[in-house]
C-alpha cells in the first residue's frame, strides 16, 4: 500500500464509497442514458461518452438499496477489462488520505459480493469504504459487458 491513496469520493443513497483516482476517466453531469432492455439488473443502459458507448452501472442496485431513477452523475471508471460509467448521487471531494486513516476493510465482511469492497478509510467524522473496481464485476458479466458494448460500436 502506498503511503496514502487519493480517491475519488461519492455518495450512494446515505453511504461514502471512494475509488482510486488513477483508475477515473472522468466525472459527468447529466449525460444521456439509453435504456437497454433485458440487461443484467445492474446495468441501467449506455451513455455515449465522446462517440464512445459506455454502460451505466447503478450502484445502488447492486447494494439492493432503494433507486429512484437516474441521478444524472456519473463516475467513469476503467476496470482493465471494461469502462464503466457508475451512476452515484453525488461527488463529495478528491483528496489526498493519510495511511493511518485507511485500514483493511473486516474479513468477517469479506464474502464474492463483496471482494471489490477492499479497505475503509476515516474522512472526517465519517467512514468511506474504499472500492476496487477492478474486482467489482465477475468474469461473466465482463464478458457480457465487453460483448455488448463491442456490438453498440
Amino acid at each position: 500500500m502506498a503511503d496514502y491513496i487519493k480517491p475519488v469520493v461519492f455518495k450512494v443513497g446515505e453511504l461514502l464509497y471512494g475509488v482510486d483516482i488513477n483508475l477515473v476517466q472522468s466525472i459527468e453531469k447529466q449525460v444521456k442514458v439509453v435504456p437497454v432492455p433485458n440487461a443484467t439488473d445492474y446495468i441501467k443502459g449506455i451513455v455515449n461518452l465522446r462517440n464512445e458507448v459506455i454502460p451505466l452501472y447503478s450502484l445502488k442496485r447492486k447494494f439492493k438499496m432503494k433507486d429512484e431513477g437516474y441521478t444524472g452523475c456519473s463516475i467513469i471508471v476503467n476496470t482493465g477489462e471494461v469502462k464503466l460509467a457508475l451512476e452515484v448521487d453525488d461527488v463529495i471531494e478528491i483528496g489526498d488520505i493519510k495511511p493511518e486513516n485507511i485500514m483493511k476493510m473486516p474479513s468477517i465482511i469479506k464474502n464474492d459480493n463483496t471482494r471489490f469492497m477492499d479497505r475503509v478509510a476515516h474522512i472526517g467524522k465519517d467512514l468511506a469504504v474504499l472500492m476496487d473496481v477492478c474486482q467489482m464485476l465477475s468474469d461473466d458479466e465482463v464478458d457480457n459487458l465487453k460483448k455488448m458494448t463491442e456490438e453498440l460500436q
